[in-house]
């Protein structure tokens, strides 16, 4: 039988090896509290801090503008809802239609609390004009939020940019780096960021761990009160996967942009031999400013949920856009925004990881070329 291929790492990553092992101890033998006064405790305690160290120096922060949180979902909520609640006189908020859907339904929960939110819009590309970001700006405007690399088509977004407007204006900038993190630097001093949110099992750390990044010189009202977490996130820390974060994060600052490059490559190979096999192919996104594991692809012709469940069958996973709107029949926000029409063409999203190997790539191409024409002949019958 043949082993699986595992090409949906957008959607999320297998845990590194060595992230495991660094979380099992805290789960058997070192299960103290690290709130307890005595040594047993204490000795967590520290670990912890190594791991917030770990996360402070990846994003070029100091160590106590680290939160720890539950997720990526759980730290945009709070950056958002925290900047909504210091500036109560403020009501405009600044968005874009691509967000992430923990961007997209704090905002529609906010318009029902007589917000005005601004979404900026779109080109082909997936790109945004900065130009209009500027001109959305209004004295009543309280916060930009705009991700840092999107999970579907990859587009890098111009967040140095972005931040210097926000600071021009005296505005508060959230970032949502989920799908950055690890694949491009970041430097939240550079780019003037004032809250930013990563989520563990995007770069092989567990599920069930993520960071909100605080920058220490704005006002901050927790949302889950408590002692915890320097008295911004209350709840007993979760100490093995706050050590499996803290170390996956050991091994991207180890490797320095290797793994991409080869990520990068494979992707590019992947993406040529696809064009020369198959026609009537689209890419979609900016193909000069994109991560380098992500492929966002249609086939004439084709849904990508029929190739998805077809390539399932052959031990091949795929995904078809965010994994948090996969099982919603509504078609891709991100695509729509763009104006690529889905009727009778949708993409499969491919998303590459560190433990892709050619040989993989070789037989997913296979596969896939087989796939779309067969697809093809059938829905053709059909009409």
């Amino acid at each position: 039988m043949l082993s699986k291929i595992y090409l949906d790492n957008n959607a999320t990553t297998k845990c590194d090896e060595e992230v495991m092992n660094s979380v099992i101890p805290y789960l058997k033998e070192s299960y103290g509290n690290p709130s307890s006064l005595y040594a047993f405790g204490k000795e967590i305690k520290n670990k912890i801090s190594e791991a917030r160290k770990n996360v402070a120096k990846l994003l070029h922060a100091k160590e106590n503008e680290i939160v720890f949180t539950s997720c990526a979902s759980e730290s945009n909520v709070t950056a958002i809802l925290n900047a909504v609640r210091n500036h109560p006189d403020k009501k405009q908020i600044i968005t874009t239609m691509v967000e992430h859907a923990s961007i997209m339904e704090t905002m529609k929960y906010l318009t029902t609390k007589g917000y005005q939110i601004i979404y900026l819009a779109v080109d082909e590309k997936g790109r945004i004009n900065l130009e209009e970001l500027e001109n959305a700006i209004t004295k009543d405007t309280l916060l930009i939020s705009i991700m840092m690399a999107n999970n579907e088509i990859g587009n890098i977004y111009p967040i140095r940019e972005i931040g210097k407007i926000a600071k021009k204006h005296g505005i508060l900038f959230h970032c949502d780096a989920v799908q950055a993190v690890g694949k491009i630097k970041i430097d939240v001093q550079e780019m003037n960021i004032d809250t930013l949110s990563i989520s563990g099992h995007k770069i092989h750390a567990p599920k069930g761990i993520g960071v909100l990044y605080v920058k220490n010189e704005i006002p901050f009202t927790s949302l889950i009160f408590g002692h915890q977490e320097n008295n911004r996130r209350g709840g007993t820390e979760n100490v093995p996967y706050i050590i499996g974060m803290g170390k996956a994060i050991e091994l991207l600052l180890e490797d320095n942009g290797k793994d991409n490059r080869k990520i990068e490559m494979l992707r590019n190979k992947m993406e040529k031999r696809i064009q020369e096999e198959i026609e009537d192919v689209w890419i979609y996104g900016d193909l000069e400013n994109r991560l380098p594991n992500t492929t966002n692809i249609a086939f004439q012709g084709v849904k990508g949920e029929e190739i998805l469940f077809v390539l399932e069958n052959e031990g091949i996973y795929v995904g078809t856009g965010s994994a948090c709107n996969s099982q919603n029949a509504e078609p891709s926000h991100v695509l729509t925004a763009m104006g690529i029409d889905l009727k009778n063409s949708s993409p499969i999203r491919i998303s590459l990881s560190k433990y892709n190997t050619e040989e993989e790539i070789d037989r997913f191409v296979e596969s896939l070329s087989r796939v779309v024409k067969m697809l093809r002949k059938i829905n053709y019958e059909k009409k």
